[in-house]
């Protein structure tokens, strides 16, 4: 069994469910060797999705109060969900998960993981209904952020496809779309080399399986990447929803460590995948 842990948590100073005592407690009763909070940094819009600056400052008293009450116990690391658009002093924070939700839509952004009737609504406006082209869009935006903020994880590679089964965007097994999202992980490699696979759209949106899909997972192996299980929490008794299938997902992709928050002082560790 590999140390469980979870480096993205959400609590309600952004949009999770959940209060951060609620998760650490979740998270200890479950076995967590750490627990990595990441509130979504402040942005300019959709404030409902995000701290405000007044919640950041609460957020981050919080998280290290829990930190000293976990002492001993279970580590707690200090991070942040940090949008292409959105604004974090980094030297605050224990981590930084670096992840797109928005692409420019006008003079607006539109969140590709937010309302889908929304998204089809720009899909008609801004890309004449090519999903393609929104994809593209979005791996453009992915492969330039993380590849110039340089951050310590990269968050759901390929959110692009939450709504894909509703609004049929794209077809994930084509190799027209493989061929446009590679090119980007390619890119987001020189700027981070740590993916997480994340479980959250199977907890909250009905997803069958996590992010990235396992052609996409496979070519960050064979790039040389390692990979970090991650919950994307934001109701405290799903802590570690999806994990079997998500591990089962790392292993076909070929890999035999997977990286996890640390216990001490540093801020990741590796494990060795059990054989089956």
């Amino acid at each position: 069994m590999i140390p469980l842990s979870s480096p993205h948590v959400h609590t309600p100073y952004c949009d999770g469910k959940s209060t951060a005592a609620e998760m650490a407690a979740a998270a200890l009763d479950a076995g967590f060797v750490s627990l990595g909070f990441s509130g979504h940094a402040c942005q300019g819009y959709d404030p409902e999705y995000a701290m405000s600056a007044e919640g950041e400052a609460a957020y981050m008293r919080e998280v290290r109060h829990l930190r000293k009450e976990y002492d001993g116990r279970m580590r707690i690391w200090l991070g942040v969900e940090r949008d292409t658009f959105a604004q974090a002093d980094r030297s605050l924070y224990d981590h930084i998960i670096g992840s797109v939700h928005y692409i420019p839509c006008g003079e607006h952004y539109i969140s590709v993981d937010g309302n889908p009737t929304v998204l089809a609504d720009a899909l008609k406006t801004q890309y004449q209904g090519d999903g393609m082209a929104l994809a593209h869009a979005y791996y453009d935006q992915l492969a330039h952020y993380i590849k110039d903020y340089r951050p310590d994880i990269i968050g759901h590679f390929d959110l692009v496809r939450k709504h894909n089964r509703k609004l049929e965007l794209f077809d994930e097994a084509d190799s027209a779309y493989l061929r446009m999202a590679r090119p980007a992980m390619e890119q987001a490699f020189e700027g981070c080399n740590l993916l997480e696979v994340n479980t959250g759209g199977m907890a909250r949106s009905g997803a069958l399986e996590p992010y990235p899909i396992l052609p996409l997972l496979k070519h960050w192996r064979q790039l040389g990447g390692r990979v970090i299980l991650s919950s994307d929490c934001h109701l405290a008794k799903q802590i570690a929803f999806g994990y079997e299938k998500g591990l089962a997902l790392i292993r076909q992709a070929g890999f035999e460590q997977i990286t996890y928050l640390g216990t001490g002082d540093a801020l990741f560790e590796q494990a060795a995948l059990p054989r089956i």
